[in-house]
């Protein structure tokens, strides 16, 4: 049933509107409790770009009050209700009642409820009341939120860590992916079911990477993804060929199958394939033929692009769900796609290597994430540490600089030692007696009035690390003949090719992504159980 007047559409209207304004304004000041708890909750837990996860909590605050405006639509009697409190005196609600009423009566109670309403602007007069402390509420929350995300919490290096991870992931997918659209140009002769390897072996790569949650899970998938490229570029459609052939050869019910297809000649190929097709409508021939594709399976190369379509195959003939005709064109389907298989084989192998260049692409770039973010945050990260410095520079400072030019491959620093390390032998005495002077407890290759505070100290000993094929780039050993003298300096003598002026030890952060990276290649090629893994993360967690 119709108002009883015009005006009260336009009240609907704006007691409406009122209604989503109020839920606007509860959604987002709830909106904005959740997002400060998400923002304080990543100083604490890895939460990958946090700043822009607040703006999705404000998207969906804003949609859930769009939902509840749509659900609490005004109802006709709240309507008038609603009018008759702005000064009518019940007027639109008798009128309301008197709808079905055509007495004189009636007719005048109408009339009077509509000179009264159109006299005044209901829309204006109606107040709803809205309570804008919700908005301001809102407003303090989000802000906070987003204060709170700036700064450095316990995991920011972790978080800096993932989404560079995640970001770079992205970047890498979407180059596989157009390297694979590139392939599908550059070679249109493929079949569907070389297509399908690629195009299947793509779609893991994507869920592995919803999955992955550290550079070593990245870094598997695409070692999974580079494995299967070479898997498939070594691939020889010709032994699915032969295991056709040598499985119908040994059963008198496809032995003119197997005929056909080593002459190579089609026409012979589809009078056995109608032969076939005859045969097996007899009882039990059906069973034979499930077995002889059952032995093809059997026979086929490990990962094989084809197998797939040969084990189906097999259970459709050994569960009896496709008729003989089905079966025969089946059949000749699979022929059809192995052959093709052998003549683009070049092609699909081109394809496949490309592809798999692009993964191994990817591996070196997501294998560098954690050194680009080591680099970026390297400063602080070092300011961090130094800060420690002042503990080790009681055993630092005691220490002669007797020997200490005896090092192998060390030559050229064993001449700097004959001046620096025995001065730095003194004053390291004084502050292991508790100095507080400004050089005391420096050590090796430290300047004597260098001006270094206590608690600030070079990288020590025990954060570089031996790398021989940083050497002479082969990794060969490199012998120097030398003398120790007793004053604690040495000498040496040159020896011809021996690279040693370019030093052994480097800082151990330089090679540790290189040396994760090797770990996590290891445990993929080896059965490691999943507890040992675990232990070799932490480790390497915890050497950043």
């Amino acid at each position: 049933m119709k108002y009883p007047h015009r005006k009260l559409y336009s009240l609907k209207r704006k007691i409406h509107f009122c209604i989503w304004l109020k839920a606007l304004f509860f959604s987002l000041a709830v909106s904005g409790v959740l997002a400060l708890l998400v923002s304080v909750l990543s100083l604490f837990i890895v939460i990958p770009f946090v700043r822009i996860k607040l703006f999705y909590i404000l998207a969906a605050g804003i949609a859930l009050s769009v939902i509840a405006a749509v659900v609490l639509t005004p109802r006709k009697r709240d309507v008038i209700i609603a009018a008759d409190s702005l000064g009518l005196n019940e007027r639109v609600i008798t009128a309301w009642y008197l709808r079905n009423d055509d007495s004189p009566v009636a007719e005048l109670q109408r009339r009077d409820m509509a000179a009264v309403v159109d006299a005044i602007d209901l829309k204006r007069e109606y107040k709803a009341g809205i309570r804008y402390r919700f908005l301001l509420a809102a407003a303090v929350f989000f802000c906070l939120a987003y204060a709170v995300s700036l700064f450095p919490g316990r995991v920011w290096r972790q978080t800096l860590l993932r989404e560079a991870l995640i970001t770079e992931m992205k970047k890498q997918e979407k180059n596989i992916e157009e390297k694979l659209k590139e392939q599908k140009e550059e070679h249109p002769e493929l079949t569907e079911e070389q297509l399908k390897e690629l195009e299947e072996a793509l779609q893991r790569l994507k869920d592995d990477f919803k999955k992955a949650k550290t550079e070593e899970d990245a870094l598997k998938a695409l070692a999974q993804m580079g494995n299967k490229m070479k898997e498939l570029q070594s691939a020889d459609p010709m032994k699915d060929m032969k295991a056709l052939i040598d499985a119908f050869s040994a059963s008198p019910l496809a032995s003119g199958l197997a005929d056909a297809l080593s002459e190579d000649d089609k026409n012979l190929l589809e009078q056995e394939l109608a032969k076939l097709m005859s045969d097996i409508e007899q009882e039990g021939n059906m069973q034979e033929l499930a077995e002889i594709l059952e032995q093809i399976l059997e026979n086929m190369p490990a990962g094989s692009m084809f197998a797939e379509s040969v084990q189906e195959l097999a259970m459709s003939a050994a569960s009896g769900v496709s008729d003989a005709s089905q079966t025969a064109e089946s059949i000749s389907e699979l022929i059809e796609n192995i052959r093709e298989a052998t003549e683009n084989g070049q092609s699909f192998a081109q394809a496949s290597g490309e592809i798999g260049n692009a993964s191994r692409a990817a591996r070196r770039a997501i294998s560098s994430v954690d050194k680009s973010v080591a680099q970026a945050g390297g400063n602080q990260g070092g300011n961090r540490s130094e800060g420690q410095g002042n503990q080790s520079g009681e055993g630092q400072g005691n220490q002669s600089g007797e020997g200490k030019g005896n090092q192998p491959g060390e030559g050229s620093s064993g001449s700097k030692g004959q001046g620096s390390k025995s001065q730095g032998s003194g004053s390291g005495q004084g502050a292991g007696e508790g100095s507080t002077s400004e050089d005391a407890g420096y050590h090796e290759g430290d300047e004597p009035g260098g001006g270094r505070a206590p608690g600030q100290r070079k990288e020590t000993e025990y954060e570089r690390i031996y790398m021989p094929e940083r050497l002479g780039g082969e990794g060969n050993e490199s012998t120097l003949p030398g003398q120790k003298l007793e004053s604690g300096s040495s000498t040496f003598s040159e020896a011809d090719g021996a690279p040693v002026q370019k030093g052994a030890m480097i800082p151990y952060r330089d090679v540790l992504t290189e040396y994760r990276h090797q770990a996590v290649q290891t445990m993929e090629r080896q059965e490691i159980p999943s507890g040992l893994k675990s232990l070799i993360r932490d480790y390497f967690s915890s050497l950043e």
